[in-house]
């Protein structure tokens, strides 16, 4: 009876002759098996290759393969094959610009490798979408630059020695090239300046370059500074002190040294002496160069065991990340832009996070016991030296690692910052978490620093075990404390929650997904930080950890095929064996390791199936002797228990094993040795049957028969049986019996039965094999229980040499031989043919599984050949290495499927045509789903993104939704998946916010897209915490200074030195707070993050600034550098700290000694002296003709004119400069109208349309953003502010037009227009001065002036005119600070009522707006009734666009909102269905 017929998953396979059956119907949980690969361990040249992209995948090189890894599952995505050299650079595309139909969410990675070949894939569907070629040179940098508005596929790539290419990867062209002079190993871009960039040279320097472009190549070679190697470490942190045993020499002498070490660090654009370079390497020992995430101007050059930060204003190093002795070297550095951490990557495979510690200024020295001076607070007038430090919070424990396993890189989640992916040698993918812990009350110094305690930034949403058992430290400043010389100041209730807040609305935890939900800055630390959150510890957790193939070399063998009677619970595995004796089972399927199991102490050597859930595998020692006998190993395993049988135990040293053949029916295996005679087992049994006489021919190839022949079971009688069965004999008459037990008649029967009944109805089958000697003989046996009856045998074949591999398969039989030839034998005509493949040593040759496919699987040492031995032809052909790398075994995983491995330890299933190992990624077959928004396609992941922000059509917000919302069953069952994976509380957020900013904040974190984050983040803060107070606020602030009314919203300051209190530590509160008050559904107040520097508010912006020039005042600095930082201090409104820098001067060693002394008495003169203003108004206006712009704007902030101190830097083109003096130097009503010259410069120029809009968004324009919005055809986003303006009553709600009567509808649109002039009399009017008339004011710049004519109309006029028109403008600029206040309340009215139509019947409904040029932005349309079509034509752009999504329910929405037309539309966009 013939054997099972195999089952053909091939759907282009039809079965041929005419008595075929048809296929089975298949079960639907059937595994297909498509083309893929399991990646397996990683190159050293891999190092670096590591990514984690915004769109939630983590991608790494791994030899010539790019893994792409789901890190929520933790399973292969997607494996990428298109490289023929190591992959050296793996980078995911940048998500910042706005994604709609032309732009659809899509994970776009560029890969590149040793080659210098650059190819960028579209992941889903595998395909290669560019390729990008400079040469055959390395790529040693990729960055993608998603920074300015449409530059987000272009791509920068840096080439050896010294090349830097920018690519179109849209239209695959270089847009330039660049050769710098020196010889370049990588790059990094500033994330606070698109033109700035930092090179790492290998000469011993860093180049900056602060030309670049996207447009034009740039045209300087750069600035090139050496720096030299750390010596010593100064200390945990970089920090100084001493000891309280010291005494106060030793703290002296320590902070000496460190401020000495710190001027030593960087030396300057002159090679470093060998003597200043302390007798070892430059910055060519230096590891990494990387531009700070969160700082603005600072650099982190990593080292073995410092990690250096460099303020590149002053280019010295601020502070130093050093190690203790026992720990291990850093590996890697990685700066977050949600808080100021760092995370640090160690060779041991631990890492650290670095928290930045709140400023503490140090005196040098240490104040006298004698003075009274309380021990935290300097002496007025000492010396304060203060530095950037850090502390390790907390740290992963370290893994148990060799040379081959250490790790290659560490990646963080860009959109959490809270996880990490780290990749080892062997390929395993490490996946770590940051992990929050209630801080018990007592804390210990070592573990947590009493310095720097690390705050939630709200209060838990319910008590704490640990906390509710005693009191929170508490952190009061002491008695009388007063500010520190130092000026700097924190703003104290940033965060909400103080006294005198309104009633707060019922409780909604915003979930922790984020590192900005677990831990808020440290330099926001106030005396009331209990009752803004409670104290926490953070761990370092491993939650995942994904496998990997065992290195090479790998023997592998399939399991049996599918068939008919297996389909219902046939997976389809793989089982591999390693050089370390492991045993691996692989689903091919789903690309997952299954099992693994160690089962040899000895290379395996090779893996047989007995059933679909048992193995044999065996191996043996390498071959030590010259006799050529080792020790051999065979073991039986149970892959579903675990249950593992060495079957030859006690045997000593013999020849190795060769081979082991199980039959097709699984009764019998057969064991080959290299020089004795076979064995015959049971492989039901598990026991020896027979051991062939030593005279037996030598076997080099053996295959079983795949049919069979069934009888009757015969009488169970041992006298019918010759007693010769037990056991064959020696050549000298001897019994050979089993070495395990004698093995009786009963049990032999038994098993046959056993097979018999499992086979068919208590029979006995009998099976066949052919085998081969050494000298080409081809020998047929029948086995039928333990006996073994010798049937024909056939001469060699003259054209064939010595056999090496025998496939039978139906009535072929195909043998492969040492010189590459193939002969194949058709048992029924009994013709043989053959076939010269001239390719040499066949290895070894295996047919496809599944009924009459007679496919072909032939090794080669050099590669692979798929035949089809019915039609004797050529399928495909693979050859070594030009195709692929070396295979070293193969094998069917399917019957169209060959499975390679190669000698990179990967597992290749190939297609038939052998030309690719990858699929669409969704049609994998995965063990647990894969979903994202990035895989479900434009249309479906636009219309789930706009049903998570808002659903006006729905009476109730819910997450519950329907093919009728736009999806088909494929994709709503991906969204219910992906729904159902969300972090905890995320779901019950959605549904329980009413705030569409903070629910459109959500939604961008879920969706990793950059551009909406950061765009929800500067909108959510500001229309929680409008930028400008109430008119009644404003005016009680506006009398103060403008150093002293920087606070924005709520914000207050307090003197930096409170937090020398809460440095001593954890003193214990008596009287524990009560529990805090419930959260409302909008997130907590809170200052942006520094990340968001200009968009920041003026209270937070100033502090780091003060900060930041204090930490330069620390440093000594001299010449050029010293006076551009009391310049930046007296228009900062520090005029005390300036004078005292100026006379600290050495002037010995300062060569503008004279003109700093002079600076320094004209400081302090003006400071007593009104009668001098309009004399040094007159001379800045000079100034800054003759081109000494600076000079001239510090002389207009020191007579209180900063005002016009920006307009002049705008008007000479320095815009950043003009914030940076807006924010620390004017009260907040007046800067708004510099920062919006600046948003107006940036929207118009291109230089950065988004970053203009958020800058609108932080002055409280939310109808001119509207505009802008609706200008670069953003509509879901321009719809989505205006409903989230107009629920925080930012912006007032109007009414639908048709629900109005006539007159009252004429009445509203003539209130609308008369909205205009009266908003322009509200703006600053030009000022009618000579001396002091702005530049934008004027008829000609002063660029366009003659200079000589401008001098001679400066010396005419008289000192009492310029007296006079000074009172005149001083009088116009209070006017007009007085009502600047008033001018973004009135715009963002006039915005809605003019450019809104009258349509809106709820406060949550969507309006698109365009504000008039008197904001300062050109408007779409002129007229009014342009305004209103214009309007009306982006209702109907936006009901297209839903329609085009297929959300049913929003379109009708929409169309009922617009009356009649929008009706007329329905009725239209029906009829199209």
């Amino acid at each position: 009876m013939a054997a099972e017929d195999g089952v053909t998953t091939c759907k282009s396979e039809q079965n041929d002759g005419n008595n075929a059956t048809p296929l089975p119907q298949l079960p639907p949980g059937l595994q297909r098996v498509l083309p893929r690969t399991i990646p397996g361990p990683v190159s050293p040249q891999n190092k670096g290759a590591l990514d984690w992209g915004w769109q939630g995948l983590v991608a790494y090189g791994a030899q010539t393969t790019v893994v792409v890894v789901d890190p929520a599952t933790l399973q292969c995505a997607q494996t990428l094959t298109k490289h023929r050299a190591h992959v050296v650079k793996v980078r995911w595309r940048k998500t910042r610009h706005y994604h709609q139909l032309s732009a659809p969410y899509s994970p776009v990675l560029a890969s590149a490798d040793a080659s210098g070949t650059i190819l960028v894939w579209e992941v889903t569907k595998a395909e290669v979408t560019a390729t990008l070629t400079e040469g055959t040179k390395p790529v040693l940098e990729l960055e993608w630059l998603g920074g300015s508005d449409g530059s987000e596929h272009l791509l920068a790539a840096l080439h050896p020695p010294y090349s830097l290419v920018v690519w179109d990867t849209r239209h695959n062209t270089r847009l330039w090239k660049k050769s710098y002079t020196e010889t370049l190993t990588t790059f990094h871009f500033d994330p606070f300046h698109t033109s700035k960039m930092a090179f790492l040279c290998s000469g011993g320097c860093v180049l900056f370059v602060e030309d670049f472009s996207l447009t034009r190549c740039p045209s300087s070679n750069g600035r090139k500074f050496y720096v030299s190697t750390p010596r010593a470490s100064p200390g945990k942190g970089g920090g100084g002190g001493g000891g309280g045993t010291a005494g106060q020499l030793s703290e002296e002498r320590t902070s000496t040294r460190i401020r000495r070490k710190m001027r030593e660090l960087v030396v300057g654009e002159a090679k470093p002496s060998r003597g200043d370079d302390g007798g070892g390497g430059g910055v060519s020992e230096c590891l990494q160069l990387a531009y700070h995430r969160t700082v603005r101007d600072q650099l982190l050059l990593l080292y073995s065991r410092e990690i250096l930060i460099l303020d590149l204003a002053i280019n010295q190093t601020v502070g130093i990340i050093a190690l203790d002795r026992n720990t291990s070297p850093f590996l890697q550095v990685w700066s977050c832009w949600q808080r100021d951490v760092v995370f640090s990557l160690h060779e041991s495979g631990s890492v650290a996070a670095h928290f930045r510690r709140r400023l503490l200024p140090t005196p040098a020295p240490p104040p006298h016991p004698g003075t009274g001076t309380p021990p935290h607070l300097p002496e007025p007038g000492s010396e304060q030296y203060c530095e950037v430090a850090y502390d390790r919070k907390c740290h992963s424990e370290p893994l148990r690692l060799n040379r081959q396993t250490r790790p290659i890189g560490l990646t963080l989640d860009p959109v959490s910052e809270c996880q990490m992916v780290m990749v080892l040698g062997d390929g395993r993918v490490v996946l770590k978490q940051v992990a929050p812990s209630p801080c018990p009350t007592t804390i210990s110094s070592g573990t947590q620093s009493a310095g720097t305690p690390l705050f939630t930034p709200s209060a838990p949403s319910a008590p704490l075990p640990s906390l509710s058992s005693g009191p929170l430290p508490s952190a009061q400043p002491p008695p009388g404390a007063a500010s520190t010389s130092s000026g700097l100041n924190i703003a104290d209730n940033h965060f909400g929650g103080s006294g005198g807040s309104p009633t707060p609305s019922p409780v909604l935890t915003h979930p922790k997904t984020s590192l900005t939900d677990l831990v808020k800055p440290a330099w926001a630390l106030a005396d009331n930080v209990k009752d803004l959150g409670h104290r926490v510890s953070l761990r370092i957790l491993m939650t995942g950890l994904m496998p990997a193939v065992a290195p090479p070399p790998l023997v592998m063998r399939s399991c049996p095929p599918l068939t008919t009677r297996n389909m219902a619970h046939y997976v389809p595995r793989l089982a591999a064996g390693t050089q370390s004796g492991l045993v691996q089972i692989f689903n091919v399927a789903t690309g997952m390791l299954e099992r693994e199991f160690a089962l040899h102490t000895y290379p395996v050597r090779g893996v047989e199936w007995t059933s679909l859930t048992s193995i044999l595998s065996f191996g043996h020692q390498p071959l030590t002797n010259s006799q050529g006998l080792v020790r051999n190993e065979l073991v039986y395993t149970d892959i579903l228990t675990g249950r593992s049988l060495t079957l030859r135990p006690n045997k000593t040293d013999e020849t190795s094993i060769d081979m082991v053949r199980i039959s097709y029916l699984k009764q019998y295996f057969i064991v080959v040795f290299r020089d004795d005679p076979f064995e015959l087992w049971d492989a039901r049994k598990l026991v020896p049957l027979r051991t062939m006489p030593r005279r037996f021919p030598r076997v080099t190839a053996l295959e079983w028969s795949p049919t069979s022949h069934v009888k009757p079971p015969p009488r169970r009688d041992s006298d019918t049986l010759s007693q010769d069965t037990s056991g064959g004999k020696d050549s000298d008459g001897s019994t050979v019996t089993s070495p395990q037990a004698d093995v009786s008649m009963s049990e032999s029967l038994l098993s046959l039965t056993d097979v018999g009944n499992e086979r068919g109805g208590g029979s006995i089958a009998k099976e066949t094999f052919v085998f081969t000697d050494t000298e080409g003989q081809l020998y047929h046996f029948s086995v039928e229980g333990n006996v073994i009856k010798n049937g024909t045998k056939v001469p060699p074949d003259s054209q064939m040499s010595s056999i090496t591999s025998i496939a039978w398969k139906s009535h072929e039989i195909v043998l492969g031989d040492s010189e590459g030839s193939l002969t194949v034998w058709d048992l029924k005509t009994r013709v043989s043919r053959h076939i010269a493949t001239h390719r040499g040593w066949i290895r070894r040759v295996r047919f496809a599984p599944g009924r009459d496919n007679m496919k072909l699987l032939v090794l080669f040492a050099d590669g692979v050949d798929v035949w089809d031995v019915r039609e004797v032809v050529l399928l495909s052909q693979l050859k070594c290495p030009g195709d692929l790398v070396r295979v070293v075994d193969g094998d069917w995983a399917a019957s169209d499927r060959p499975v390679l491995t190669t000698a990179d330890g990967c597992i290749r299933v190939l297609d038939l045509g052998l030309t690719t190992s990858a699929s669409p990624l969704t049609q994998y077959c995965t063990k647990e789903p894969l979903v994202s928004p990035y895989l479900l396609g434009g249309e479906a992941a636009l219309n789930l993104r706009t049903l998570l922000t808002h659903q006006p059509w729905r009476p109730h917000y819910s997450l519950s939704f329907s093919t009728q919302d736009g999806f088909t069953p494929e994709q709503l069952c991906m969204v219910e998946v992906w729904l159902g994976r969300l972090g905890p509380g995320v779901r019950e957020y959605l549904e329980g916010c009413n705030s569409t900013a903070q629910r459109a904040l959500t939604t961008a974190r879920l969706f990793g897209d950059q551009g909406e984050l950061d765009f929800w983040t500067v909108a959510a803060h500001y229309l929680a915490n409008p930028p400008l107070p109430h008119a009644k606020e404003e005016g009680s602030s506006s009398s103060s200074s403008s150093s002293s009314s920087s606070s924005v919203g709520s914000a207050e300051l307090i003197n930096l030195t409170d937090a020398a209190s809460e440095k001593s530590g954890c003193s214990d509160d008596p009287h524990p707070p009560p529990h805090p008050p419930p959260h409302p559904t909008h997130l907590p107040t809170h200052p942006l993050e520094t990340t968001y520097y200009n968009l920041c508010d003026a209270a937070t912006y100033k502090h780091h600034e003060l900060e930041r020039l204090a930490i330069q005042e620390s440093k000594n600095l001299e010449g050029g550098q010293r006076a551009a930082l009391g310049r930046s201090l007296a228009m900062a409104g520090e005029r005390d700290r300036a004078v005292r820098l100026l006379l600290d001067a050495d002037a010995a060693n300062n060569t503008l000694f004279y003109t700093d002394c002079l600076r320094a008495c004209l400081l302090a003169a003006t400071h007593h002296s009104p009668q001098a203003q309009s004399t040094i108004k007159l001379v800045a206006t000079n100034l800054i003709a003759a081109g000494n712009v600076w000079e001239g704007v510090e002389l207009l902030c020191l007579i209180g004119k900063a005002g016009d101190a920006c307009r002049y830097l705008q008007s000479y083109g320095q815009w950043q400069q003009s914030v940076w003096l807006a924010k620390c130097a004017l009260p907040v009503a007046e800067s708004v109208d510099i920062l919006r010259r600046w948003a107006q410069h940036l929207i118009n120029t291109g230089g950065s349309k988004d970053l203009g809009v958020c800058v609108l968004l932080s002055i409280g324009s939310f109808g001119a953003a509207v505009e802008q919005l609706v200008q670069q055809h953003y509509h879901q986003r321009a719809a989505l502010l205006l409903a989230a303006a107009q629920e925080t009553h930012a912006l007032p709600p109007t009414h639908h037009h048709h629900q109005h009567k006539p007159e009252q509808q004429s009445q509203q649109n003539q209130q609308s227009t008369s909205t205009l002039p009266q908003q322009n009399q509200t703006l600053p009017q030009p000022q009618k001065t000579t001396h002091t008339k702005p530049l934008e004011q004027t008829t000609s710049s002063p660029q366009q002036q003659n200079p000589n004519q401008q001098q001679q109309t400066n010396a005419t006029t008289t000192t009492t005119t310029t007296q006079q028109t000074e009172q005149e403008t001083v009088q116009q600029e209070n006017a007009t600070t007085t009502t600047t206040q008033h001018t973004v309340q009135q715009e963002n009215a006039t915005t809605t009522q003019q450019l809104l139509p009258p349509p809106v019947a709820t406060a949550s409904s969507f309006h698109l707006t365009s504000s008039s040029a008197s904001q300062g932005l050109s408007p779409l349309l002129s007229s009014t009734s342009s305004v209103s079509s214009m309007t009306e034509n982006i209702h109907r752009k936006y009901v297209l666009y839903l329609f085009s999504l297929g959300n049913r329910p929003a379109v009708s929405h929409f169309c009922r909102l617009m009356g009649e037309k929008g009706r007329t539309l329905l009725q239209e966009l029906d009829a199209l269905q």
